[in-house]
């Protein structure tokens, strides 16, 4: 499962978190797999969508993420005269960092190079 945020400014006020949540998951198929979308509301009409999508790749759970958001901003009367400002997948500091500590390499997740010719 792959976290995307869809990025969106709304011009007037912001609907409530849970109907804005419905309103987006309405405009998802069963064909592109969204299992649950987040509402985070910013300052100035800003609105952060996250949508947990089941994709094969990071490439295609951006691309449901944005298809979906913009089928809702089509389709919602509420939602016409917002806009999509950007979409990308969320990053996860403190995974990355486990991940770093696991591996207990000082950063590396490759050998070196001298290591490499050493072996071989």
């Amino acid at each position: 499962m792959r976290l995307i945020h869809v990025r969106i400014q709304f011009p007037g006020g912001l609907g409530s978190p849970e109907w804005l949540r419905r309103a987006f998951l309405s405009h998802a198929g069963p064909e592109q797999k969204v299992d649950h979308i987040s509402i985070h509301p910013g300052d100035e009409g800003e609105l952060t969508v996250g949508f947990f999508v089941t994709a094969a790749s990071l490439i295609e759970a951006e691309a449901i993420s944005y298809t979906v958001a913009h089928r809702a901003l089509s389709h919602e009367p509420a939602l016409q005269h917002a806009r999509i400002t950007s979409y990308s997948a969320a990053m996860v500091p403190d995974l990355f960092d486990r991940m770093l500590d696991e591996a207990q390499t000082g950063g590396r997740n490759m050998r070196r190079p001298d290591e490499v010719s050493r072996e071989g």
